[in-house]
């Protein structure tokens, strides 16, 4: 089992980024959360095994067609036993 906050920045907003993100982790089997923060930027926390959540950083960092992803801050994270992925 493997947790990380993750923090992205650039067009991250306003471009279905956090639905996109949910969709993803849904299909990955990653539970967490994903919301905007007031400066523009995502905040996730992700958690599921090695796989799985690298495989969902991955797509982080590629995000929506419409989005771009200049920077990805990566650190780990306390597992809570997340039972699901949400959008806040």
């Amino acid at each position: 089992m493997k947790a990380i906050d993750v923090i992205v920045s650039g067009r991250v907003q306003a471009v279905g980024f956090r639905a996109f993100t949910r969709r993803n982790a849904v299909m990955l089997g990653v539970r967490g959360y994903v919301e905007n923060l007031d400066d523009g930027r995502v905040h996730a926390v992700l958690e599921g095994d090695d796989y799985q959540v690298e495989k969902l950083l991955e797509i982080i960092r590629q995000g929506p067609r419409v989005s771009q992803v200049r920077d990805v801050r990566v650190k780990p994270a306390s597992k809570t036993g997340y039972g699901g992925f949400d959008v806040r």
